[in-house]
């Protein structure tokens, strides 16, 4: 992952950019929580009828993402 930036140097150029960055964020902080908040984030997600743990939300965090990141999707010809 690149150095933070500071918000003088943030250009955002749309909506996908802007939420490839949102994920890229969320997806860099629940990978290196603590054991506690990683405990949390399952209860959380438990109330809400998600059985997959911390871990599945980091993977689909990754996965929505990269599905951003790849062209054929940004060109809407991605099945």
């Amino acid at each position: 992952m690149p150095p933070p930036a500071s918000s003088d140097d943030l250009t955002v150029t749309g909506h996908d950019d802007l939420l490839e960055l949102l994920l890229e964020v969320c997806e860099d902080f629940f990978t290196h929580t603590n054991p506690a908040t990683r405990a949390e984030v399952d209860r959380f997600l438990r109330a809400h009828g998600v059985t997959g743990g911390p871990g599945w939300l980091i993977d689909m965090l990754s996965l929505t993402r990269r599905h951003l990141q790849d062209p054929a999707y940004r060109d809407g010809s991605s099945s």
